[in-house]
């Protein structure tokens, strides 16, 4: 016999609405991607009207006064405050009323094509499909400034999936890969030094004298050569003494980073527009606000008084087909218009938190002043989830008394001194550089060495976190630096 049995089980899941990740997805967008977005949803929705403005608002003072235009919908609620002649809407509040120059271009910054751009336009070159050609610009984007991509698959799989709704497996990841590492220049893509050095080997004609000797040491003893352990890698390689010398020789004619300064310094040369003004007034006082956009929203009347038409008509045939049309539309521009409100309320928030956590920095302009900050001391400040801080801060720039600072860089982890005061790392690093630039070539210091040296300075560290500092700031080990 059959029997039904019923069993009761709690289990904790974690599910965001269409609406949290809609909003995710705003916080974001920068400032020329929202403007991008706000006139795609223009040409959309009829019901969405926009102008160029220059007009701004005071957050705390709500704007110009309103008229009743409420239209009651079927749910028993009201559309109020978007009609379209005295209403400024609200997303675009201000902390503080001032007279900021709108969308301000620095004039030292030029637009230049870097070298994603490059590689973007060799992918043209391909026959890819759409979605191929979708997940290569993905990767493209997250290549670092020295053409290294060193956020694993694993987490662009989850990135795709939560910030692009975009479900793609680690093999469709790897093959569009490797067809970003075929590009020019030769080693972009690559994961680590051993790839990449990997790739410029594999490049090169297989007649190459000594290239699959190159190949194997960089495979598989690359670590051995960083540390000049020759006799290890030529009884392995069973290669003589001459064979090892032509290899290295090839091997440092490679390029380790594919990109190089040159790139790098094109990346920083684009266009940024800050999306706040940070000021500071007399008083030692700061105002935050944030920077206008182009383009105001508003909902068009002739739309809701249309809709007002349709409502109180009977609804039948086309009517009612357009009845429901043009209410899908409103309720969309409804929302659409909200979105961006929590998204600018998001940011003034988080942007608030991290002046009130680095006054001494806002102050002077001086990295030296930055205390240890994390995304989670933001988190607890404004209440918002982790992830959502580092949405706004991951692409945003602030206008500020010493110039355009990115958010992301003012997060500094802390350790805390000899005295028990935290230090930020950056002060550790700048400490750590200062000591390898003064030390003595022909015999360099080592890390323990280094260890005591910043232990005076009130650092005390261990001889793996010196290391781990050290590979962060490109310095290589002792017996690298090491020159007769």
């Amino acid at each position: 016999m059959l029997r039904q049995n019923q069993h009761f089980s709690q289990k904790q899941l974690l599910k965001l609405s269409p609406q949290q990740i809609q909003l995710l997805n705003f916080i974001q967008f920068n400032a020329l991607e929202l403007e991008q977005k706000i006139h795609d949803e223009l040409e959309d929705n009829p019901v969405l009207e926009g102008n160029t403005t220059n007009a701004s608002l005071n957050a705390e003072t709500g704007g110009a006064a309103e008229t009743d235009t409420r239209i009651d919908d079927e749910r028993g609620g009201f559309l109020e405050g978007y009609q379209q002649e005295d209403f400024i809407p609200d997303y675009r509040a201000r902390a503080e009323e001032k007279s900021t120059p709108e969308f301000p271009f620095l004039g030292n910054l030029v637009e230049q094509n870097d070298f994603r751009e490059a590689l973007r336009q060799q992918l043209t070159m391909l026959s890819l499909s759409e979605r191929a050609l979708l997940l290569a610009h993905y990767l493209i984007d997250n290549l670092e400034d020295d053409g290294y991509l060193r956020i694993s698959l694993e987490d662009i799989q989850d990135n795709l999936a939560f910030s692009q709704q975009l479900y793609a497996t680690e093999d469709e990841l790897l093959e569009q890969l490797e067809t970003l590492q075929s590009l020019e220049p030769i080693g972009v893509g690559a994961r680590d030094l051993r790839e990449c050095l990997l790739l410029q080997i594999e490049n090169k004609p297989s007649q190459t004298p000594y290239i699959h000797c190159a190949w194997k040491i960089v495979n598989a003893h690359l670590e051995d050569l960083a540390v000049h352990n020759y006799d290890h890698i030529k009884s392995t390689l069973r290669i003589s003494g001459d064979e090892l010398q032509h290899a290295i020789d090839l091997i440092t004619k490679l390029n380790p980073k594919p990109v190089g300064d040159s790139g790098a310094q094109l990346y920083k040369n684009q266009n940024i527009i800050p999306e706040f003004l940070v000021e500071q007034n007399e008083a030692g006082l700061f105002s935050i606000s944030l920077m206008k956009g182009n383009t105001e929203l508003r909902l068009s009347s002739a739309m809701m008084d249309k809709l007002e038409q349709l409502r109180k008509a009977r609804r039948q045939g086309a009517e009612k087909d357009n009845h429901s049309f043009l209410k899908s539309k409103m309720d969309a521009a409804v929302w659409f218009i909200e979105m961006i409100k929590m998204r600018e309320n998001s940011m003034l928030r988080s942007m608030q938190s991290i002046v009130q956590l680095q006054p001494e920095y806002f102050q002077s302009g001086d990295p030296k002043q930055l205390r240890p900050m994390g995304l989670k001391d933001i988190a607890a400040i404004t209440g918002f989830d982790v992830s959502t801080i580092s949405r706004v801060t991951s692409t945003k720039y602030a206008q500020t008394d010493f110039g355009v600072v990115h958010l992301k860089s003012l997060f500094n982890q802390g350790i805390a001194n000899a005295d028990g005061d935290l230090v930020t790392n950056k002060e550790i690093m700048d400490a750590l550089s200062s000591i390898v630039a003064q030390e003595d070539k022909s015999n360099p210091v080592s890390d323990q060495e280094i260890v005591a040296k910043l232990a005076t300075k009130g650092y005390v560290l261990a001889r793996r976190t010196v290391a781990k500092y050290r590979e962060i700031l490109h310095l290589p080990a002792a017996k690298m630096r090491k020159r007769q």
